[in-house]
């Protein structure tokens, strides 16, 4: 066994028992080793690998491009940073951050649009001036600007929404973040001006406030049946509205929808939060104990859930919805606890990860997610037994639970992109 003398500041010594010697060293690497390798110096300041725009004097660098998109696009409480060279005679630069939504409406009597364009966020900062510059304009000189998570919007603060464009028959929707660079340059007479606007993308990741709930709970057997559609706090419960639909079979005797209220319920987790593409469980709850045919026919079920963009027409109350079908599913399996007592479980996804998320702008537009559920009996008891259905206001967020807590607190406070939601905007240059 190797034994270690040190004295001083010398290096230690090393005396080695002779039934144990030292491991050989060699420049391969063994099966149970890894090869570090080492990151060549990333290329910097040219138009391959950095975000340049360039004018007769101004360069700017907006940094790496990043995340394989477009345009320079930035997340929660993303800061806007870079460097910019002038020419020896710009006086000063200022750098403006423009948030704008623009809703487009066309009417259905006539070929006339209406726009409704707003500011969501306008900042504005002196990047340089001449009076104040310590060096020369030519030299690259760093900027920087910080994003808000929230602005005041209609007089009242707001979350800004991600960037947006959708198109919808007689409605588009568009939220859109430029960042203008604007100098004054000196001259004989009026000073000149020259400008550079840069499109961007501003896409925020979002999380739900609790972990989720991976499956709703099942009622204890000792309880009462009447009891098995109330669960714990975790778990929101919601009747289904009978109805007849309009093409069933109208019959004289049939017996008023009343007697079909809280007889079938929707169970979901709560709150009603759920991050993108994440299953969400539910199970629906049929109490029929005093015709436990009702039960067994009521085995047609349709379950979507959907997209809704809602706009409100310029100068008017009236809503304009669109509403786009993320994912769909059905009932999987149930459990009669008694006779015409059904507990039947089922579960949906949440879009694709990363790529959904609800956003408001009170009395201009939204965009939520729509649980829509439908249980029907079977076409020829359509009229004498009612359908049922319900629809359900979900929140979508882009991530999951967790998930931005740790990088904000491991990028410093600025998580990266939510590159998933660059799937809503064209691609504009």
């Amino acid at each position: 066994m190797a034994t270690v003398s040190v004295g001083g500041d010398t290096p230690p010594s090393y005396e080695v028992e002779d039934d144990h010697s030292l491991p050989l060293y060699t420049c391969s690497v063994p099966s149970s080793e890894c090869l570090l390798q080492t990151e060549p110096p990333r290329i910097t300041n040219c138009p391959t690998c950095d975000w340049i725009f360039e004018t007769k004097h101004m360069r700017i660098n907006l940094g790496p491009r990043l995340w394989k998109l477009h345009t320079p696009s930035y997340g929660l409480n993303g800061r806007i940073e870079g460097t910019i060279r002038l020419s020896k005679d710009v006086e000063t630069v200022t750098m403006t951050l423009e948030g704008r939504i623009r809703v487009t409406t066309i009417s259905q009597r006539s070929t006339l649009s209406a726009d409704t364009v707003l500011t969501l966020v306008s900042q504005t900062a002196t990047i340089y001036d001449a009076q104040k510059a310590e060096s020369s304009a030519e030299e690259d000189r760093p900027f920087s600007l910080t994003i808000p998570h929230e602005t005041q919007f209609k007089e009242q603060f707001i979350t800004l929404p991600p960037s947006h464009l959708s198109y919808h028959p007689l409605v588009s929707t568009e939220v859109n973040y430029t960042v203008k660079f604007h100098a004054k340059r000196k001259g004989k007479g009026l000073k000149k001006t020259e400008s550079k606007t840069v499109r961007i993308l501003y896409l925020p990741k979002s999380t739900p406030s609790e972990p989720p709930l991976y499956a709703i709970p099942r009622p204890s057997q000792g309880r009462d049946d009447t009891d098995l559609y109330h669960l714990y706090n975790r778990v929101k419960t919601i009747p289904l509205t009978p109805f007849h639909p309009d093409f069933g079979k109208s019959k004289s005797n049939e017996s008023s929808l009343d007697n079909f209220t809280s007889r079938v319920f929707l169970s979901l987790p709560y709150p009603l939060c759920f991050s993108s593409g994440q299953i969400i469980p539910f199970t629906m709850s049929l109490a029929f104990p005093d015709d436990p045919f009702l039960a067994l026919a009521l085995r047609g079920n349709r379950i979507e859930l959907f997209r809704r963009l809602n706009v409100w027409k310029k100068g008017s109350s009236e809503v304009l919805q669109r509403d786009d079908i993320v994912s769909s599913s059905a009932l999987k399996f149930g459990r009669e606890y008694s006779e015409g007592v059904w507990l039947l479980r089922g579960d949906i996804k949440a879009g694709d990860q990363g790529k959904e998320v609800s956003w408001i702008l009170d009395g201009v537009a939204e965009v939520q997610y729509v649980l829509r559920v439908i249980l029907r009996p079977s076409i020829n008891l359509l009229g004498s037994v009612p359908c049922f259905k319900h629809e359900e206001v979900v929140k979508i967020t882009t991530d999951s639970w967790g998930i931005l807590d740790r990088e904000l607190s491991s990028m410093g406070g600025t998580p990266t992109p939510a590159i998933g939601l660059a799937a809503n905007v064209r691609q504009t240059k």
